[in-house]
């Protein structure tokens, strides 16, 4: 205790000198300038300080960063990543479940520390944010948006480790900093207080003269992560399920009424009537083109709170093929390809779908054209501007299927293509990406699962009507007289199409508890040979690296790196770890 003590001092100290720096506050640490009293006394030094909360959001593998080469696909059972065959970098470690407390690879060991980091920040700003000379108006605003972030950090906190210490004021280097884990039922009311309070003193959005605060938090947000956190504490793992029951680490027994919570909370998002998901042109979905815009619109009523950037090519240099100028970051794995279902909505799998093994891209799902780069799909080639064929078949010059692999090309047969823009090469051009954080698509989703799984399976049809209705999907509708069981397929099925690569899967396989059965089996992929011009032979195939290491129960959750830890006597370490 004594020692955390010291390095606190510490801390304020060196922030105290660095916060006499007359820089802007989003220049290097901004930590530091919280603590220079003229801050507080400037208008736009202020706002800088919220502003640098915003900045610290990010997709959870590297939280500062948007359009990141790695993502928590490489992490789950998405995509294996193009180093993943040896043990230097992170996926690979996380795969090969080379990891402890002691030594986590990023972004797992920056979690803790980076959250409560910000939980800190914002802390401060709530305390000395009524010291600036901004209007009562935009303070009581500013309060809202910073414990919002607040909130939105803890449920980061909670996806990994389950209950944490709740601070939500600054702590004085006076105070003890022995704090133990607050229960997990307790972190959760904490948020639905929080995130019901502060919709109340924000707008749904920013028009006219306040369209410069677009991308900032509204009423809708707020509700759509209660709506979130709800659903995670219905599941599985934290409702009855986890490995210990301590209730720090979920709820000790099971209710089914959290599930019935979560469906209500999804509901009064889809009630406010002001969210839709981004339809085709003319209502046409046949192509998926409206799930394709979603990302590259700035300014859409689906995307409910999203990370925003300026015009690049940062996703499309790290994931397209090499023929294209991209470094083929990823590899889709074959399992998650073939969860795309034919056009008329029926599983590959299932008799009559249409399905053709040796023509397997044809009349699939509008999706999977938006989504996976195959055998024969077209990209705009820098070299002529116009669109070329990608081929991925067995040792095709640059981009073929490698067995074993050898850089460049892929390890699956696929290539990643969701939320890039199709104008845009490795190389050339650029778009306005940004990062969803929540969108419609996922309350729709988690709508139907809340229902399905508290007994309303019936309910949970038309959400998932809405989502197959706009992927293009005909006929929309799921097949009639589905049992829970049978319905639970199809939501999960639907989440990990509708919702790849947006940070999802990862937690989904945690809370659903089926990381035994994911992470477990062999990565598959597809092996091409080409027989003439435009003839091809098909043969689905396993990796020839093993599945990845999954230890249940243990790893439902991340450990609580050891640094933190060994410092406290209060804080006690995950189930395993």
């Amino acid at each position: 205790m004594k020692l955390l003590k010291r390095i606190a001092l510490v801390v304020l100290a060196i922030s105290g000198l660095w916060g006499c720096k007359k820089e802007s506050v989003l220049s290097g640490d901004t930590q530091s300038d919280i603590f220079d009293k003229d801050v507080w006394t400037d208008s736009v030094r202020t706002t800088q300080i919220l502003t640098s909360i915003y900045a610290d959001l990010g997709p959870e593998s590297f939280t500062t960063r948007i359009n990141t080469s790695n993502s928590l696909s490489e992490f789950s059972d998405e995509s294996d990543e193009r180093w993943a065959t040896t043990t230097t970098t992170p996926a690979g470690t996380f795969q090969k479940g080379n990891y402890s407390s002691s030594s986590l690879p990023d972004p797992f060991n920056n979690t803790w520390k980076n959250s409560y980091k910000s939980i800190r920040k914002a802390n401060i700003f709530l305390s000395r944010v009524d010291e600036s000379p901004l209007s009562a108006a935009t303070k009581k605003r500013m309060k809202a948006e910073a414990r919002f972030l607040r909130s939105y950090y803890y449920h980061i906190l909670m996806k990994h480790y389950g209950g944490v210490p709740l601070i939500d004021r600054v702590l004085t280097i006076d105070e003890d900093f022995n704090l133990p884990r607050n229960s997990y039922e307790a972190c959760v009311n904490y948020l639905v207080r929080e995130l019901e309070e502060t919709a109340v003193d924000l707008q749904m959005e920013y028009t006219g003269t306040e369209a410069q605060n677009l991308g900032r938090i509204t009423k809708g947000a707020c509700l759509a992560l209660k709506a979130r956190v709800l659903l995670f504490a219905a599941s599985p793992l934290f409702n009855g399920g986890a490995a210990d029951p301590n209730p720090v680490f979920g709820y000790p027994s099971e209710d089914k009424q959290r599930w019935t919570k979560a469906a209500e909370a999804a509901k009064a998002v889809i009630d406010l009537n002001y969210y839709s998901l981004v339809q085709g042109t003319g209502g046409d979905n046949s192509t998926a083109e409206g799930f394709y815009n979603v990302f590259l619109k700035r300014v859409n009523r689906e995307m409910i709170f999203a990370r925003l950037a300026g015009s690049n090519r940062t996703y499309e240099s790290s994931h397209l093929p090499s023929s294209v100028g991209g470094a083929f970051h990823n590899s889709p794995n074959g399992d998650y390809v073939d969860t795309y279902p034919m056009r008329n909505g029926m599983p590959i799998d299932a008799p009559g779908s249409g399905y053709n093994p040796q023509n397997p891209y044809v009349n699939r799902d509008p999706r999977f054209y938006r989504s996976v780069i195959y055998n024969g799909g077209l990209w705009l080639s820098p070299a002529t501007n116009t669109k070329q064929p990608i081929y991925t078949y067995l040792n095709a010059p640059n981009d073929g299927f490698s067995i074993p692999f050898i850089a460049p090309g892929t390890q699956t047969g696929y290539y990643n293509r969701k939320m890039m823009s199709e104008d845009v090469t490795g190389t050339t051009g650029g778009t306005e990406h940004f990062f969803p954080f929540l969108r419609y698509a996922e309350i729709l989703l988690n709508y139907a699962e809340a229902l399905n799984e508290s007994g309303k399976t019936m309910e949970a049809y038309e959400p998932m009507r809405e989502i197959r209705d706009r992927a293009g999907l005909n006929p929309a509708a799921l097949p009639s007289g589905l049992t829970m069981e049978q319905m639970r397929k199809f939501i999960r099925d639907e989440r990990r199409i509708e919702l790849a690569y947006e940070d999802h899967r990862f937690w989904d396989i945690r809370r659903w508890k089926i990381g035994a059965s994911t992470y477990g089996t062999v990565l598959k992929g597809i092996k091409i040979i080409k027989i003439a011009n435009n003839t091809y032979s098909y043969e689905k195939v396993n990796l020839a690296k093993p599945a990845s290491v999954f230890i249940e129960p243990k790893m439902n959750l991340l450990p609580i790196p050891a640094t933190q830890v060994n410092i406290s006597d209060q804080l006690i370490q995950n189930p395993g770890w």
